[in-house]
This record gives C-alpha cells, structure tokens and sequence, in this order.
C-alpha cells in the first residue's frame, strides 16, 4: 500500500520561533535545505494542514529565546512573548490561523491558512499558576511544564526532581482552563506526578519508546505510555535519529520499531507525528527518507509496510490529535 500525496496531515512539535528567531525565513521558497528542513512551504509540500508550533525557552541562554535562571521570570515571559507576537503576527497577515476553540478546527484541511496550535515547551514564562489565564487568553492551548534543563515548576529529563508548589499549583491551574498536559521532557518523577494530579488531557508531543533507547529519561516508558493511553492521549514521533537508536544511524525500520511499540504497548489510539524537526538539528541528523515534511508518504509507506493498517495509518496522520483538541478545546 502506498499512501497518497495529499492526506492532510497533523504534525505535533515543530519550533518554528525558534527558527525564525534564529534568522529563517519561515515563508521563503529558498532557505539552505542541507541545514534546515521546516517553513510553512515544506509543510505545505507535505501535506500538512495543522501543527503545534512552540514557544520554547531556554535558561541558561543568552539568545533572545533564551534567561538567565529559572528565577529571572520576566526574561523568561519576555522571550516567550516575541515568540506569541510572531505567530500573532503571521495570523494578522494571513499566514497562519491559530486554532483556540473546536470551531476552529473545522475545515482544518481545507486550502488555506495552515491551522496552528500553540504549545509552550518549558513553563517559566508563566509568571505565576494566577497568570495562566493571560496566557490562555492570547491562545497556548498545551504546556509542558519544563524543557530539559527544568523549572520553577518541575524536574526535566536532564535535571531530574519532582514538581515544586508551584508545579502542583500550576497543574491545576492549567486544568482548570482545560490546557493539554505536554509530558515531554519531565524527569520521570515529575512525570508520574502530572500524571497522578492532573485532571485533564496528557500527551507527549515528541518523545519515542525507552525500552528501544534505554538510558535516557528523555524517552517515554511503557509504563507511561499505559498513562498516556488510559487518559486518550497520543504519543508523538520524534523523528531525531539519536532518539530511535542509540550507538549507530537511525534508519526508517527504527522508525516503524518505535511506532509498533507505541502500538503494541497504548493500542494504535496514541500513534502521532511529533518530529520535532529542526528541533537544534539538521535533516542529516534524521533517517534517511525521514528528513522533512515532504518524506511523510515515504514515512507512512513504511508504516504500512511494517504492517500498520489503513485506519491505523489515518490515526496516525491525523485523526488521533484532532480527537485530543476535539475532547480538550473550548467550543468557541
């Protein structure tokens, strides 16, 4: 089976202010292929119709996305701001439509503005669980609560620790305005926290399976992956060879390794695009025929191959993101 060309497709990471901060160009025909896969033309040219696209922040940085530490709040909101400002500008222009309610989403594949969901990847920016709301309000609609390096609010995979206070006040707080719970780069005990103490919709929106790449709390354990499932949430591929094998190149059968395990371990429900492409890597740095949005036929070909069925490839596409923001949006 081979799919076709113009399957209107949900990818679920995609930093795309981090990009353009760094100087991309995100609506030009003409950027270096060799170092940077993603813009809104090569989206288009795969097909895709719907992304979450990030507000990421990272401490430690001197770069305008970056803060100095985790207690230096207003640098952190500061940097995410640029970042709201750019996709609000793009909407203004016409360039994107950011989706806020389930009335949103309809006609999601339809030509026109390439829909976007706004995640904010690391939560320092949100000056207290009490502003939640103002960030709600300018249309993120999904939190994790740190990056790697951690937070004021939770441990993250490369500074491991639990939630703080503030972390649990802010898991609340996020349920309360029906936020998705983004557990991609939680230390595993902040991780089984958020699980146990939100209310709301869990996802991971590109992490790949542990017991493929052992030895990184950076992956999703099959106990988690249970998690994800029983609440009907979705687990996004990262596309990041390092993150489907370790010690040697990633090739497509990691790829179809990682999607089966997801499969065999929380039912095909939770199988998701989340590449994170150009996510602080090249398209070099993908399997080969997995390097960008264009490769997602060669990707879902592969799947079908590996024996995915056609439901199981539609859900996969799309189907099982649009069921999380049909269940967690508010109606208009």
């Amino acid at each position: 089976m081979t799919t076709a060309p113009n399957h209107a497709r949900i990818d679920g990471h995609l930093d795309l202010a981090y990009l353009a901060m760094q100087g991309i160009d995100l609506e030009s025909n003409s950027i270096d292929r060799a170092r940077y896969g993603v813009n809104f033309p090569a989206l288009g040219e795969g097909a895709f119709k719907l992304i979450f696209a990030t507000l990421f922040t990272e401490v430690g940085c001197d770069e305008p996305w970056g803060y100095a530490n985790h207690m230096d709040v207003d640098a952190a909101a500061r940097a995410a701001r640029l970042q709201l400002r750019l996709y609000q500008g793009l909407e203004s222009r016409g360039v994107i439509r950011i989706v806020r309610t389930q009335a949103d989403l309809l006609g999601w594949n339809s030509p026109g503005p390439i829909r976007v969901v706004i995640l904010m990847e690391g939560a320092d920016p949100i000056e207290s669980p009490q502003r939640a709301q103002w960030w709600f309000e300018q249309g993120v609609r999904m939190v994790g609560l740190t990056w790697a390096k951690g937070s004021r609010y939770a441990g993250g995979n490369a500074a491991p620790g639990e939630l703080t206070a503030a972390g649990k006040d802010m898991v609340r707080s996020l349920d309360a305005l029906g936020m998705i719970h983004d557990l991609s780069h939680l230390s595993d005990q902040a991780c089984a926290q958020v699980i146990a103490l939100s209310k709301g919709a869990i996802v991971a929106s590109h992490s790949n399976c542990r017991s493929l790449v052992p030895g990184n709390e950076r992956h999703l354990t099959d106990e988690t992956i249970r998690a994800i499932s029983a609440r009907d949430g979705v687990c996004g591929l990262n596309l990041y060879g390092k993150f489907l094998a370790n010690d040697r190149v990633a090739t497509m059968d990691d790829v179809a390794r990682h999607v089966k395990h997801v499969r065999e371990v929380g039912g095909a429900k939770c199988l998701a695009f989340g590449s994170d492409f150009d996510g602080g890597f090249t398209p070099s740095d993908c399997p080969e025929n997995a390097q960008r949005p264009e490769d997602a036929p060669k990707i879902e070909q592969a799947l079908a191959q590996a024996g995915l069925t056609p439901v199981e490839l539609e859900g996969f596409r799309s189907e099982n993101w649009l069921r999380v923001l049909r269940a967690s949006l508010p109606k208009n």
